[in-house]
């Protein structure tokens, strides 16, 4: 699903020259905090619940100049307050107990973000909740809310909690083998003498974040392998954002615990965090997971809180591994992450334009109808479905430039007899998608327009088209493709061809 190229650039660079998320860039200050106040008004939310990772929740509230803490569970904490820009500690205390407060805002400058993290023990390790982003305003001091956080209220609302929703979160997907012999082996052996589901979900967050390997040989684009199922991943221990939260979503649905794999914009320093907003029409550029727990869904990303390095071979880099992106709020969450979609199988009743004369409805069991006539063009963001309908009497004559990209649901597309022209990117990144009726008719295959469809196993080129633009069928490895002689070249230059080309 995630555009594999943006994700490997924004990884290779911004991301991993911060891996300890914004403790990159020393010395430098909060830049326009005025504007920032202007933006996200003092935060909507004056508290909120963290949950910890055995289940133990914490209400954070403020109250003019202090931070009050109510723990469900009697247990000493080590509280620290840091500045964003730089990390360096400010203010450490300690406090045991199920409720205390401490004033903050003497600790504090006005014009800078601050991170406030709890450390306590718990599975026989010492682990850190650190994404909760405060800032001084006077005297009083104020959650950060950024624009993110009324962005993901919104994209959030397919996180359904009812019992059909739930199920299935649970079922195998492509590239989530949760039914997978291997896969369950090893999901039961990570989690083997396990407690609770708390424990289950912890031993296998920390088995992707500390155990495997974040893949940048992938990342920089120097491997021809476009396969990030779970499986694969275990077995090579090793992956990049999707891969790595592909395989710790299946082996938490191995364990009757139901997850999702997430995909959006993750902000790789302090500099991003602080300045960039979301534009529309940007597309993914990372992956994550959330998982059902207690009731409700928390936010975790391995990637952010992965402890080594692949350059190679001989070349693993280690570093200690932490646990701050493990079971966060959406409060804390969206600090450093804008959240685009989820792969949920139901869909979001809707209906809305998608051209000029066309038309869509979405329906809850997930199939998108298309009514109308001319260029069909999806709005960005529109891609939870998992099956799409022409309707008989649709005469689109032309599938729009990135109009199903990302859609990675669907598995069968039947484009009606109508359709001329297949513009830029049309399909590009459908990875569940194998096979696709093109009609004859048809002239022109954009750039790209079935690029990462790495499912994609057969497509019969219509003889009356006449133009395959660049890189139209790349990345397509398990791909049957007929196409007529004159065509013959189409795949010269791809980084990976097709399994099979018939030239008629």
């Amino acid at each position: 699903m995630i555009m594999r190229l943006i994700a490997s650039l924004m990884l290779s660079a911004s991301f991993l020259a911060g891996l300890f998320p914004f403790a990159g860039l020393p010395g430098m200050g909060f830049p326009g905090v005025v504007d920032m106040k202007v933006k996200t008004a003092p935060a909507s939310f004056d508290s909120y619940e963290l949950t910890l990772a055995d289940g133990v929740t914490v209400d954070m509230s403020i109250s003019g100049d202090r931070m009050i803490f109510d723990s469900s569970k009697d247990r000493t904490y080590d509280i620290a307050l840091s500045k964003c820009s730089n990390s360096r500690i400010v203010r450490n205390f300690t406090r045991a107990g199920g409720v205390f407060d401490v004033e903050l805002a003497s600790s504090m400058t006005e014009g800078e973000l601050y991170y406030l993290s709890l450390t306590y023990d718990c599975y026989g390790r010492t682990l850190t909740n650190s994404n909760n982003v405060i800032y001084m305003s006077g005297d009083e001091i104020f959650f950060w809310r950024t624009a993110n956080y009324e962005y993901n209220l919104g994209t959030c609302s397919e996180m359904w909690t009812d019992e059909q929703s739930l199920k299935e979160c649970l079922e195998p997907q492509n590239d989530i083998e949760c039914d997978d012999p291997v896969l369950i082996a090893y999901s039961n052996q990570i989690c083997e003498g396990a407690s609770d589901d708390w424990e289950k979900a912890f031993r296998i967050y920390t088995y992707i974040a500390h155990e495997m390997a974040y893949d940048n040989i992938e990342a920089d684009g120097d491997s021809k392998s476009t396969q990030d199922g779970a499986v694969d991943i275990l077995r090579d221990g090793k992956g990049i954002c999707e891969g790595l939260s592909n395989a710790m979503v299946a082996l938490l649905r191995a364990q009757g615990i139901p997850a999702v794999v997430e995909f959006g914009l993750g902000y790789g320093d302090y500099e991003q965090m602080t300045t960039r907003e979301y534009e529309d029409g940007e597309y993914a550029d990372h992956a994550w997971a959330a998982v059902f727990l207690g009731g409700k869904w928390h936010f975790l990303d391995p990637t952010y809180d992965i402890a080594k390095q692949y350059n190679g071979p001989n070349d693993i880099e280690t570093s200690s591994g932490k646990t701050d992106y493990y079971l966060l709020p959406l409060e804390s969450f969206s600090n450093d992450h804008l959240i685009m979609d989820a792969d949920t199988r139901h869909g979001i009743e809707s209906l809305g334009s998608c051209g000029t004369d066309a038309k869509y409805k979405i329906s809850r069991d997930g199939v998108c109808y298309i009514f109308g006539s001319g260029k069909l063009k999806l709005p960005a963001g529109v891609n939870g479905f998992s099956k799409v309908v022409f309707m008989d009497d649709c005469t689109i004559d032309t599938i729009g430039k990135n109009c199903f990209d990302d859609c990675d649901l669907i598995t069968t597309v039947i484009l009606p007899d109508t359709v001329r022209t297949l513009e830029d990117n049309a399909f590009k990144s459908c990875e569940d998608l194998e096979y696709v009726y093109i009609p004859e008719g048809c002239k022109k295959i954009g750039s790209q327009a079935f690029d990462f469809c790495d499912e994609l196993s057969y497509v019969r080129v219509p003889d009356s088209v006449t133009s395959i633009g660049d890189w139209a069928f790349d990345d397509c490895p398990r791909l049957y493709i007929s196409v007529p002689s004159e065509l013959a070249d189409f795949s010269d230059g791809y980084s990976m061809k097709p399994m099979y080309v018939e030239k008629r």
